[in-house]
């Protein structure tokens, strides 16, 4: 039956040809979309979790929803070693976090405070990147700056300019150490951060982490442990991983939790995308059922002839949706194979956006080349969309060869 189908389907090369055209040219456009598609998410993945919050972080449970700065994740050096020894894991750095005031002269703005590891940092986030003026704690090493001096911070640029600073400033930090004493640091400019969103250039400080928690009595402990790890695809396992290692209330939460909101424009990007695709499988699907209705007609006397030979009305029905097959891996295949190289060049070098567009893009520290990822689901899916497509159009028309009778097929013209 398979043999006889694929014979059949050559009958009408001309036929053929234009409806396989047709089912390669939509498997081309959907492979192309959707590895654009996947290749723009991981891009806004990898910008949103490497920005600030890293793909996965360790807190204490309940300091994502109440930061209080007394919940702390204990001996954070230990747990970041044995972090960084788990596979699939690039980078992790402690981090700790507070509230205070920064005053310089008689200004006195709020402002959030991130203490950080200046040799660590770079490895999980583009902060040391945004860097308008100055440099990235450049005054800062472990052997020359004791922990009792004037130590550099870097200032969000709506701090400093609410605070009316310059390089060199010295900035006077207030706080709430856990137990309720008083957290105090004074602090000399040594850069001005530009991270593109004025919400978080208006409050964000950072300083390095030792002199914020020798400031604010944490000990040892961090509030974020932030770990960046080989790819986002290894996110699942290395969150598997670390949840091994980690004592009862010790939260592990991966970028899904720590930006939601990016997970869900993602998913409903998906879903628009999703019916974007099923109308395209829509409209080939109509020239499919065309394809079939001529089909059924031009062969409906042998058909009758078939039947009267004995061959039931099923294997009639089971013989055409044999041919659909046949053109649908006919079609799928050509469709993937002219993908293929497209899609691997356009991963390679980019799509450019435009010299407007990059410029914007540039602004934000973002790339101005649209980039497709080679997905395999970008290729299985619309293969699998387009050969369903194609059987169920090409049942509808082969469904009349059950309601023919021998003799009035034999009798058609």
């Amino acid at each position: 039956m398979g043999r006889l189908s694929w014979r059949n389907l050559w009958r009408n090369r001309r036929r053929t040809g234009l409806t396989a055209g047709g089912i390669a040219f939509a498997v081309l456009l959907l492979c192309f979309a959707m590895s654009q598609q996947a290749g723009s998410y991981r891009l806004m993945i990898e910008n949103g979790t490497t920005f600030m919050t890293g793909q996965i972080q360790i807190q204490a449970a309940g300091y994502q929803d109440d930061p209080r700065v007394e919940r702390l994740v204990p001996d954070a050096q230990a747990l970041r070693e044995r972090v960084e020894a788990l596979p699939g894991v690039q980078a992790a750095a402690e981090r700790v976090q507070a509230f205070a005031l920064v005053s310089a002269g008689e200004r006195t703005v709020a402002a959030q405070i991130i203490g950080v590891d200046p040799e660590r940092e770079p490895e999980v986030s583009k902060l040391p990147g945004m860097v308008r003026v100055g440099q990235f704690f450049a005054a800062y090493t472990l052997e020359s700056q004791p922990l009792d001096t004037r130590v550099p911070v870097m200032l969000g640029s709506g701090v400093a300019r609410n605070l009316g600073v310059e390089l060199g400033a010295e900035v006077v930090l207030l706080g709430t150490q856990p137990e309720g004493g008083i957290a105090a640091l004074v602090g000399v400019v040594s850069g001005i951060l530009d991270t593109g969103q004025a919400e978080l250039d208006r409050s964000l400080l950072l300083a390095p982490l030792d002199q914020v928690r020798q400031a604010w009595a944490l000990d040892t402990g961090a509030h974020a442990l932030v770990v960046r790890t080989t790819t986002v695809d290894a996110v699942p396992d290395v969150q598997r991983g670390i949840e091994t290692l980690l004592d009862e209330g010790i939260a592990v939460l991966p970028w899904q939790t720590l930006l939601p909101e990016l997970e869900q424009t993602i998913a409903f990007d998906r879903v628009s995308n999703r019916l974007f695709y099923g109308l395209l499988a829509l409209l080939v699907s109509f020239s499919i059922v065309n394809s079939f209705v001529m089909v059924v007609f031009e062969r409906t006397r042998e058909f009758g002839l078939l039947m009267a030979m004995g061959m039931r009305p099923w294997r009639l029905l089971l013989m055409l949706e044999l041919e659909a097959l046949w053109l649908a891996l006919l079609g799928v295949a050509l469709g993937a194979l002219l993908a293929w190289p497209l899609v691997a060049w356009t991963s390679a070098v980019g799509l450019p956006l435009g010299e407007s567009a990059g410029i914007m893009l540039r602004r934000f520290h973002l790339p101005d080349r649209m980039y497709a990822a080679l997905d395999a689901a970008a290729f299985v899916e619309p293969m699998l969309l387009m050969t369903a497509a194609t059987l169920v159009a090409a049942l509808l028309p082969a469904l009349r060869v059950r309601r023919l009778s021998a003799v009035e097929a034999l009798h058609r013209v």
